[in-house]
């Protein structure tokens, strides 16, 4: 007859198991830290529909936009570590902020747990049609040639498009163009379309409907090849201006103690969501290509190289952000 600590032992090995298969049991969170209408909020959304059934469970996304990205960090970390709210991290949040920022109120890579990449978009240089160039070799020419008179946007200091201005600027040798932060891509944009400044460079996902209606003009893509949506703009090689690869990024993340089986089924679930044809057709019309073979392991990788090369702009081009 089986003594009583081995049918303890055992009962508590099927619960283990049974708790393992039933998870999630309850709908997953998917916070995001940008307000609704983004490329991140975007990509979430999208996600969210086609990550419920294959996990089996809905999916709501949240939106706690804030401190870039520590207002829904912060949440996410004092969540239970139980798999279920997971944060929707982005190159502002989680590449650019740690290598910009003195402080910040968590830490990017010590505080998560990896899940899998989402996708990634290109950012693309668009300036006004008023501007009076149609290529990038004149767009520069006209740069240097009129210096200390023109300007360039960004959704604001210490942004992923801030620095990706810097980079096109070092790239470029224009060192007399000055920085203009705004509150957010949306006015950064706006500013362009005014004629306030002279580019922009923002994510294809944000800048494709103004650059499908001609309201803008784009001069040349972040991504090693041309893009499907924008097939007449070419890439910054193909423009002259070789080493300029500028995109954002998105990836799941959870608390730092989330067990690893099910960061392992949450990554599995998303992966095969990423995988599908409509998924995947659906966030290439936004702007965003998906990744579907990412593991934890190569996430985190991912991760630790993009906040080196940030630190990288941010040391070439001696930006510098108050505290």
């Amino acid at each position: 007859m089986p003594s009583r600590r081995l049918v303890l032992a055992g009962l508590s090995s099927l619960a283990l198991a049974t708790a393992a298969r039933a998870f999630p049991e309850r709908p997953l969170r998917l916070i995001v830290p940008f307000a609704p209408g983004g490329s991140t909020d975007v990509a979430a959304r999208l996600l969210a529909e086609a990550l419920g059934p294959v996990i089996g469970q809905s999916v709501i996304v949240e939106n706690r936009a804030g401190a870039n990205g520590a207002v829904a960090s912060d949440a996410v970390i004092r969540s239970e570590p139980d798999g279920h709210v997971l944060l929707v991290a982005s190159a502002s949040t989680h590449g650019v902020n740690p290598a910009v920022a003195r402080r910040l109120s968590f830490d990017p890579v010590a505080d998560f747990a990896p899940v899998t990449m989402i996708g990634t978009t290109p950012l693309v240089l668009v300036t006004s049609p008023a501007f009076g160039v149609t290529t990038l070799a004149a767009f520069m020419t006209r740069l240097r040639e009129e210096p200390g008179k023109h300007s360039y946007a960004s959704a604001g200091a210490g942004s992923i498009t801030h620095l990706a201005g810097e980079l096109f600027k070092l790239k470029a040798e224009l060192p007399d163009v000055v920085h203009v932060p705004y509150r957010g891509g949306g006015p950064a944009m706006q500013a362009v379309l005014t004629g306030e400044v002279a580019f922009t460079i923002e994510s294809l996902a944000s800048a494709a409907s103004l650059i499908e209606g001609k309201r803008v003009l784009a001069l040349a893509v972040g991504s090693p090849t041309r893009q499907a949506v924008l097939r007449d703009v070419p890439t910054f090689a193909e423009a002259g201006l070789p080493g300029v690869e500028l995109a954002t990024w998105n990836m799941l993340l959870a608390p730092k103690a989330t067990p690893p089986e099910r960061i392992e089924k949450l990554g599995q679930a998303a992966r095969t969501a990423l995988a599908g044809e409509t998924l995947r057709a659906r966030l290439a019309a936004a702007g965003t290509t998906a990744i579907a073979d990412a593991s934890s392991e190569q996430t985190g990788r991912y991760l630790a190289a993009q906040i080196e090369g940030f630190r990288a702009v941010v040391k070439a081009a001696q930006i510098a952000l108050a505290d």
